[in-house]
């Protein structure tokens, strides 16, 4: 998938050392978010548009120290990892104190390299409140329902301040389904120019509230000013938010822009939303292998399949192992409920509370709330056997089409046989 085809632009990063093979590994391993330059030594006038150094340790301490120093002060800012070919303890204590953002150990850590910088970007910019985007690449599967539904629960089965952003761009939907659209909302836009302001007492005072207690942050109305919203702008906002609230719920574009990807970049849960269809899990399995790509880690990923008439149907299970999706959970196709809840201008937790899709959606709340497999979903027979000839069909859609020619060297793995034997691949983006 090449940058164009995502909308991915990419950073800058400067490689310090002379070790070829390393420096081949590490342009590889970072190649989905940087370009790398590289260089001998440490450069005596800063190069322009750098965000990432990599410097090279090869037991040389005290020249090394003298480089990082350098750096550091000539870079004004800009994060710098030490590559560690030989492992010094004292180095690594010295290196820290002189402002190090990070280690990373050759060979055995290379290809983490992206995972590494996600995490300690989070410990530098203080994490506090947990991020969890809602995402599909396939529009009008669900995601604004769902995020709205559940950050709904997260606040009322953990009495903590919640909200929900909604970045949905261009046209978030996120007030219209929790009824307050007709008010006069404090909008992103506010936002950004009040950021360096906010205090605990501003910030619950300017964000509006929903009758729930669920802050929301929604799009402003016109569409000129979506201008000012960049990938680094999002990170700020988000970083600003998680200081003051224990959750911060997102609904995401169904694109992969700059915005939408530094949503990710800094969420701890991101939820795949999907429906059992050919075209929805075909993205779904795109938006999985690209992860994998820019280093996010398999726990931060939850398939959550929407408008699931079978919880328990083989031939939907063997496609989701097949796409190796890891943790997934599940909602029931109940179109009317869903709609009538809308109409009426309720969530469901207050319009239908002792239904089944209002207990699937608290579960997948306390899936996000405590980081843990909470998402026992009941079993319906009736349903099962009534929807299996379906599952049937998109199952062998599924598999038809993968065996097409065009394919990529992506492959699907699945403990069946037949799977197995027929070398399941991706099509091509």
């Amino acid at each position: 998938m090449t940058s164009k085809a995502t909308n991915l632009v990419l950073k800058s990063a400067l490689y310090i050392g002379e070790d070829e093979d390393l420096k081949e590994s590490v342009r590889v391993a970072i190649s989905s978010k940087y370009t790398m330059e590289s260089l001998a030594g440490a450069p005596k006038v800063w190069p322009q548009e750098v965000n990432l150094v990599l410097m090279e340790f090869d037991g040389e301490k005290a020249a090394t120290l003298s480089n990082i120093a350098h750096i550091l002060t000539i870079s004004k800012g800009v994060p710098l990892y030490i590559l560690l070919k030989q492992k010094d303890v004292d180095f690594i204590i010295e290196a820290s104190h002189y402002g190090v953002q990070g280690f990373i150990e050759c060979p055995y850590e290379v290809l983490q390299i992206l995972s590494i910088i996600h995490m300690q970007d989070r410990r530098r910019t203080g994490k506090n409140g947990v991020v969890s985007s809602f995402f599909s690449l396939k529009g009008g599967v669900g995601c604004t329902t769902l995020a709205t539904n559940v950050a709904s629960h997260i606040r009322s089965m953990t009495d903590q301040h919640a909200v929900i952003l909604d970045l949905n761009v261009p046209l978030g939907d996120t007030a219209l389904y929790l009824n307050m659209e007709e008010r006069q909302l404090y909008t992103i836009t506010d936002f950004i120019h009040n950021i360096n302001r906010f205090d605990d007492n501003l910030i619950y005072k300017s964000l509006s509230k929903h009758e729930s207690g669920l802050f929301l942050l929604p799009l402003p109305v016109e569409m000129t000013e979506l201008d000012s919203l960049n990938g680094e702008t999002i990170k700020k906002i988000i970083a600003s938010l998680r200081r003051y609230f224990d959750h911060v719920i997102i609904d995401c574009a169904s694109n992969l822009s700059d915005v939408t990807l530094s949503c990710l970049d800094v969420s701890d849960n991101i939820i795949l939303v999907a429906e059992p269809s050919l075209s929805s899990l075909r993205s779904v399995n795109k938006v999985l292998q690209l992860g994998k790509r820019l280093g996010y880690s398999e726990g931060t990923m939850t398939l959550l399949m929407n408008r699931n008439q079978s919880n328990i149907d083989e031939g939907l299970q063997e496609i989701i192992q097949m796409l190796e999706a890891g943790q997934t959970t599940y909602v029931d196709n109940d179109y009317m409920l869903f709609n009538e809840s809308l109409n009426k201008g309720e969530l469901i937790n207050k319009f239908a509370p002792k239904s089944r899709v209002n207990q699937q959606l608290e579960c997948i709340a306390k899936l996000l709330h405590h980081g843990a497999a909470h998402h026992e979903i009941l079993r319906d027979e009736s349903s099962q056997k009534a929807t299996r000839s379906l599952m049937g069909f998109v199952k062998q859609s599924l598999l038809s089409h993968l065996k097409k020619p065009t394919i990529s060297n992506i492959k699907f793995k699945s403990k069946k046989t037949v799977a197995s034997e027929a070398e399941l691949k991706v099509v091509k983006s």
